[in-house]
């Protein structure tokens, strides 16, 4: 763990929020930068009828639904996934999601994920 880190307690609403492909939503609510060395915690909102992009990369994610409901591709299998279920994408597996009504997901990924993506 870095030098400087310490434990916290934020609010997600506290957390600058952004858009991704597919018009989900993203807030990288704990990272690299905040001192974890080992995981990121995302909080993803979809609004009805919008989704996450369709891609795949080498790094899992563990998903948990807070609130809504989902269909999730994962490869070739289209499944479902409604509030309180949790999902796990293995690495390499083409994968998207796309809410069928309102939906919160926690999405965890490891630290290296945040870094590609945010950076140092």
């Amino acid at each position: 763990m870095q030098a400087n880190a310490h434990g916290f307690v934020r609010h997600s609403q506290d957390i600058e929020e952004s858009e991704l492909d597919g018009g989900a939503r993203i807030r990288w609510l704990i990272t690299h930068r905040d001192g974890a060395p080992t995981f990121s915690m995302r909080l993803i909102t979809i609004k009805k009828g919008k989704s996450t992009p369709h891609h795949s990369h080498d790094y899992e994610h563990e998903i948990f639904v807070v609130k809504g409901k989902l269909s999730v591709k994962i490869g070739n299998e289209l499944l479902s996934a409604v509030e309180g279920d949790h999902i796990f994408i293995p690495p390499n597996e083409l994968h998207g999601m796309t809410a069928l009504n309102d939906t919160s997901i926690i999405c965890v990924v490891p630290i290296r994920a945040a870094r590609m993506i945010l950076g140092d």
